[in-house]
């Protein structure tokens, strides 16, 4: 996946933010730490909430995974269903 297809798909997921996509593929590419104007796992539970798991490991490195699918990201997740597969992914890949 091409940076410019990743940088519309963190578009298209914030599509109800006014959101510089720029920035948002920086942090997930872990080159930035924070946004100023919006929570870190807040980004990482609306990318799991709005794409499929093979969507998901194209656009977001390994290394920066792991951090999205911590205790703090899957707890903000919803319907339970949704948060119980993820922390199965995580069991999986993460041992």
């Amino acid at each position: 996946m091409t940076p410019k297809e990743k940088k519309l798909l963190l578009l298209n997921a914030f599509w109800d933010k006014n959101i510089d996509e720029n920035q948002l593929y920086d942090l997930i590419n872990g080159k930035i730490k924070t946004l100023p104007f919006l929570d870190k796992k807040l980004i990482f539970a609306r990318l799991l909430s709005t794409y499929d798991w093979y969507t998901l490991i194209k656009l977001i490195p390994v290394k920066i995974l792991k951090e999205s699918l911590s205790d703090d990201v899957l707890e903000i997740l919803y319907p339970k269903e949704l948060k119980e597969k993820y922390k199965y992914a995580r069991k999986i890949l993460f041992k």
